[in-house]
């Protein structure tokens, strides 16, 4: 019993925590709960239009029934299979590790998503006061939506660099408002006759928004006014380059991340170490091609070569057709002795391959004598073929 209820938690923990990575139900759950949580965002916008709430009301209701309904299983449901993530050597209570997934960003916001249900029940809350975290489980989709989750990590790692251009930010309100309070507080003192009552012109004036509610009449005011626009326009541009800059090296990362386990897998590149698999995959270009597609056509000129993470590939030469499967890889032996390929390489399925340049090639053996060596090696197993097998499928990991 205990081993068939072990069982059917890891099957759960793979649809919910593998997800669309995984299998198609894995696929289907992440789908539902993603179209969910948009039906949840657009049934609380119209629930506030008086006419469609008057006579949709217990259609809305049963809908928020049922979505906290789901929302709450799925909730218990992670808590419950959470401890899959703990591998067999890990003596870590159970108990212990479920409160500290409990406590953990995704957890909460899962909470958030079920909480109207606690606080109604519970507490007796007013339903219009739960509307707000309704609203919030919009920040569910950042559990099936990498990109939101690589946006938060940009902002959690940028947060010191943020968090001086507020600083800066506020300061330039500051200054700007006790300047405007000087200059046009004599004039309208309704709008400037204070500092804090002229921080909303200077708010809206360094942001570019301009309402136009609050202008200055003076000749001062209005010179002033137009330095502070300029300065609005470089300051507030500070924080949206900090992010792009910060969201473009976290994709390069987790891409050089992805280029390090596939590098890594290959069998011509087992036994490596670290730092040296690290240099390999800093010049590796990852390429996805579909079935079907040539990939290199003989007699071109050997200026790259393919490793296979994934998929096959045949080589064909004349009559002669060679499959070559993960772990393989072809023109070596073409671009060490500076030839064209000698047969066609065709993808029988859809491949995921590593591509070196051969400028990329030259640099990586002028540092690294031994990868060479060992390129040389492999490839003189074949003959005059520029292509490698791995020599059993145990190799490929």
């Amino acid at each position: 019993m205990a081993r068939q209820a072990k069982t059917i938690r890891r099957r759960i923990f793979e649809i919910m925590e593998v997800g669309g990575t995984g299998t198609l139900a894995g696929r289907a759950f992440d789908i539902f709960m993603v179209l969910l949580v948009l039906l949840n965002i657009a049934a609380m916008a119209m629930a506030t239009i008086y006419s469609i709430g008057l006579v949709y009301y217990e259609e809305l209701l049963f809908f928020e029934i049922f979505s906290l309904a789901v929302f709450a299983i799925e909730y218990l449901l992670r808590l419950w299979v959470c401890v899959e993530y703990l591998s067999e050597n890990d003596h870590s209570s159970m108990m212990g590790f479920r409160t500290r997934f409990l406590l953990s960003p995704l957890m909460v916001i899962d909470f958030v998503a079920i909480a109207p249900m606690v606080f109604f029940f519970f507490f007796g809350v007013d339903l219009r006061f739960l509307l707000i975290f309704r609203l919030l489980r919009i920040f569910k989709l950042m559990r099936y939506s990498p990109a939101l989750g690589s946006m938060a990590r940009v902002i959690y790692e940028e947060r010191r660099a943020l968090l001086a251009t507020m600083i800066i930010m506020l300061g330039l309100v500051l200054f700007s408002a006790t300047i405007m309070y000087y200059v046009e507080g004599h004039v309208q003192p309704k709008a400037f006759g204070n500092i804090p009552i002229a921080m909303w012109w200077s708010l809206t004036t360094l942001t570019t928004v301009g309402y136009g509610d609050v202008v200055p009449i003076t000749i001062v005011g209005k010179l002033f006014g137009g330095i502070v626009m300029i300065f609005g326009l470089a300051m507030y541009a500070l924080p949206i380059g900090i992010i792009a800059s910060g969201f473009s090296n976290e994709i390069h990362r987790q891409d050089f991340v992805v280029r390090w386990g596939l590098v890594a897998r290959v069998p011509l590149f087992s036994g490596l170490d670290a730092a040296m698999i690290s240099s390999i995959a800093k010049f590796l270009r990852s390429r996805v091609v579909q079935e079907g597609k040539l990939i290199a056509r003989a007699g071109d000129k050997a200026d790259k070569m393919y490793l296979i993470v994934s998929g096959e590939v045949a080589r064909r030469s004349g009559r002669d057709i060679i499959n070559l499967q993960e772990g393989a890889f072809f023109g070596v032996k073409s671009l060490v002795e500076n030839t064209n390929f000698t047969a066609n390489y065709v993808a029988i399925s859809r491949c995921q391959l590593l591509v070196l340049e051969v400028s990329d090639y030259q640099h990586l053996m002028a540092n690294y004598p031994e990868l060479e060596e060992r390129l040389q090696k492999e490839y003189r197993k074949f003959g005059p073929d520029d292509y490698g097998q791995p020599e059993c499928e145990s190799d490929i990991s």
